[in-house]
């Protein structure tokens, strides 16, 4: 029992071309994808390189604010004792 296959070669060649073609066209597909999809990788890393120079920034005027708080209540403290001894001295003593 043997199968006969009959088939022109030219017409086999055209379907392997054609699918050689469509392979080509899906390959250049993927890569335009590739290169937006690098693209906006860079972009991305760019954006977080910002983000972490700016939380650096941030985090230095928190510590700087925070030493500056630390300077208000003896800074109120030594005001209001001038104050009052401002006031004490104006009082004549009998």
């Amino acid at each position: 029992m043997s199968v006969q296959i009959e088939s022109d070669l030219k017409e086999i060649l055209i379907r392997f071309e054609q699918k050689l073609d469509k392979l080509s066209e899906n390959t250049n597909d993927i890569n335009l994808r590739l290169t937006k999809v690098e693209t906006k990788l860079d972009a991305a890393t760019e954006d977080i390189k910002e983000i972490k120079s700016t939380q650096k920034t941030l985090s230095s005027d928190v510590s700087d604010l925070k030493g500056v708080k630390s300077l208000i209540i003896p800074i109120v403290v030594a005001v209001t004792t001038s104050i009052l001894t401002l006031v004490i001295r104006t009082i004549p003593i009998s």
